[in-house]
């Protein structure tokens, strides 16, 4: 008894500050949802489900819905691809040369989204110019969401490089000598014996890597703002817009609801489709 109250005081500080930072305010936009509050003022009116319904005649939400998967499809083949990638070469190597190898490709998961936007915005700007005389990309209506991939791939591949390499490390090196001795290829070995080893490792990554793209928001505000023309605006970006910038706070916090549901639904759907997936290989 005496050790359960212990631990329950311990967490009394985090929860104290989970409630401050995050409750509190979640409970009190699901309010604001439903009023025409401007953001500033403090008198709004209560507007029932208008906000909500005002969503499906919005044609400037589209565009940032269309950015936002975009920006989702690519960002998860890339990442997922290239982590992969690395994660089986890095198994080849042992000692202290594969653990710095893995380690340049984690230190940017250091790094804030913020800061590797300015960093990248620079290599854009001035040394892909210098190397090649091509301009940024981050100013190209077709290259922005390509552009900003890289920065988060960049930014975020460290994670998933982990995850797949430990997984990796688990697959029983018998199974794949064994099927090496009877002739089986390298294609082969990774499509029978080493993806369904590792593929609660796929489904963790590709969910995550998903859902993190498609709530992405530090990175492109930082990177472009959502330019070139809109270009690269996503659906969190839309959001605050619509919250800090147009003063519709009210309308701003009833989509910002909306996408979470989405957000949920989406990530639910995506982990029970690839579960099913691992019992079947």
């Amino acid at each position: 008894m005496k050790k359960n109250l212990s631990s329950f005081l311990f967490t009394l500080p985090s929860l104290f500050f989970f409630c401050i930072a995050l409750l509190i305010p979640f409970f009190m936009g699901i309010n604001i949802a439903f009023t025409d509050w401007n953001g500033v003022t403090k008198d709004y009116n209560y507007v029932g489900l208008e906000n909500f319904i005002r969503m499906f005649s919005d044609s400037r939400i589209v565009a940032p819905i269309k950015n936002t998967l975009i920006l989702a499809v690519i960002g998860v083949i890339a990442n997922n691809a290239v982590t992969l990638g690395l994660a089986l070469l890095f198994t080849k190597f042992n000692g202290k040369f594969g653990s710095i190898c893995r380690l340049i490709v984690f230190v940017p998961c250091c790094l804030s989204g913020v800061l590797s936007a300015y960093i990248w915005k620079f290599i854009f700007r001035f040394v892909l110019s210098a190397l090649t005389g091509l301009n940024s990309p981050l100013g190209s209506m077709f290259w922005v969401l390509p552009a900003i991939v890289v920065i988060a791939l960049w930014n975020g591949a460290g994670i998933n490089m982990l995850i797949y390499y430990a997984a990796l490390k688990n697959v029983p090196t018998e199974l794949v000598e064994a099927a090496i001795v009877d002739g089986a290829g390298r294609l082969a070995v990774f499509k029978n014996i080493t993806l369904p080893m590792i593929a609660p490792a796929f489904t963790t990554c590709v969910t995550m890597t998903f859902t993190a793209m498609l709530k992405e928001f530090g990175t492109v505000m930082s990177a472009t703002g959502g330019g070139p023309a809109r270009a690269s605006e996503t659906i969190s970006m839309y959001i605050y817009n619509n919250l800090y910038t147009y003063s519709r706070a009210g309308y701003g916090q009833a989509i910002s609801l909306a996408f979470l549901a989405f957000l949920i639904l989406v990530g639910n759907l995506m982990t029970n489709f690839f579960r099913k997936r691992e019992v079947e290989l």
